[in-house]
């Protein structure tokens, strides 16, 4: 099989990751830092009804739990669920090795390829890098772009970050290449929506925390990628 005539067919430009649940199996420590914000309050955050919000922007999480506890804490609460984030994220990240493998197989062959690599994140930039650099990927990617520290250009009264789909449109901008080219990778109802919206050919992978999600706006649901080679993930593919 020639993956690069086949890369060259289906007209794909680039290949954009998210990061936590994508690369990154952070989820349970994401939980336990709301939890650690509510401590003092005395105040449950379940689970299952954390996992409604997995995918969306720590601000949003922040004003819901606010709401919640009738109190006007929004930012207070952020700044004690980085604090325990900051704490868990000295042991090193964990990555969910499958996705970092077949990442590692485009990284090596983008060159040959013709391809270009992004990363899009709702979370904040130094939490982004760190993770990165606990597994020794941030080098691989041409693009990295965070939903809370990198899309001051765009203005919307709902917010900027997931499920809006300015920072897949953005990264496609840095990356130089057409939204319609870019094929996107997500775990989660927000970052599917973030990137069908923006017009780029997006893939769900559910982990544990996001199975109950709502994927059929997504043009491509994979199990994972255990055991795939670039042949085989481009056969998944239509033309773009």
């Amino acid at each position: 099989m020639d993956i690069k005539a086949l890369i060259r067919q289906k007209n794909i430009k680039a290949v954009i990751f998210d990061c936590d649940g994508t690369l990154v199996d952070s989820e349970l420590s994401h939980h336990q830092g709301w939890q650690y914000s509510l401590h003092d309050y005395h105040h449950p955050f379940s689970l299952e009804e954390y996992s409604v919000w997995v995918g969306k922007s720590v601000e949003a999480i922040a004003q819901y739990l606010a709401s919640r506890l009738q109190k006007d804490n929004a930012k207070e609460l952020i700044h004690k669920k980085r604090e325990h984030r900051h704490l868990a994220q000295s042991s090193g990240a964990t990555p969910i090795a499958d996705t970092v493998m077949f990442l590692t197989l485009l990284a090596k062959e983008k060159e040959h390829l013709g391809i270009k690599l992004g990363l899009a994140s709702a979370s904040a930039k130094g939490e982004i890098l760190n993770n990165l650099r606990s597994l020794h990927i941030e080098h691989l990617f041409d693009v990295i772009i965070s939903g809370q520290n990198d899309l001051q250009d765009y203005h919307d009264p709902e917010g900027t970050n997931k499920p809006k789909p300015y920072i897949y449109l953005h990264t496609a901008k840095l990356l130089g290449i057409s939204p319609s080219k870019c094929i996107v990778v997500e775990d989660s109802q927000p970052g599917v929506s973030a990137g069908v919206d923006a017009g780029c050919f997006t893939i769900a992978v559910p982990n544990a925390y996001t199975a109950g999600h709502d994927f059929s706006r997504a043009h491509l649901t994979l199990e994972s990628f255990k055991g795939m080679d670039i042949g085989n993930f481009l056969e998944k593919i239509p033309a773009l």
